[in-house]
């Protein structure tokens, strides 16, 4: 029986490259209209996102592979202690740097991954027998025709 492929690992990498496209347009425009702490606080929400991303990843690549019992377990209460701790910094940002944009903040964090959720969806396969990223959307190496 073959192993289970690391399909969270692999989406959150994918989430990640396309919100690496996606960050110095963000950062601009958020540093035109709101300025040097505005563009900052842009950088500090995609960090966030990708920190989240990975954990996010981590987390429920550890679970699965010991029990669907604990995978539950993990989904929830990993989803609400990295909620808990967007809202933390957030809060901390405020009021521990001056130049965070609480605004630019939360709109970064909202919409960049409302965003690249929305992205991924094309990406993926909704079958069991095939999880993870769609067949068609994997690189394929020409020498052994191997997924990469």
């Amino acid at each position: 029986m073959d192993a289970t492929p690391a399909v969270e690992k692999r989406l959150a990498l994918d989430l990640l490259l396309h919100g690496a496209y996606v960050a110095p347009a963000i950062i601009l425009v958020a540093g035109l209209l709101r300025g040097v702490d505005g563009a900052a606080s842009a950088a500090l929400g995609l960090a966030i996102l990708a920190l989240n991303l990975w954990f996010s990843a981590l987390s429920l690549d550890y679970a699965a592979r010991r029990s669907p019992n604990l995978l539950m377990v993990v989904a929830l209460s990993s989803f609400m202690v990295r909620m808990a701790t967007i809202l933390a910094v957030m809060l901390l940002a405020e009021a521990l740097f001056g130049w965070a944009d609480v605004v630019v903040l939360g709109l970064t964090l909202f919409g960049t991954h409302l965003g690249l959720l929305f992205w991924e969806l094309r990406s993926v396969s909704f079958s069991l027998a095939a999880p993870g990223l769609r067949r068609d959307q994997l690189s394929f190496s020409k020498d052994n025709g191997v997924a990469n």
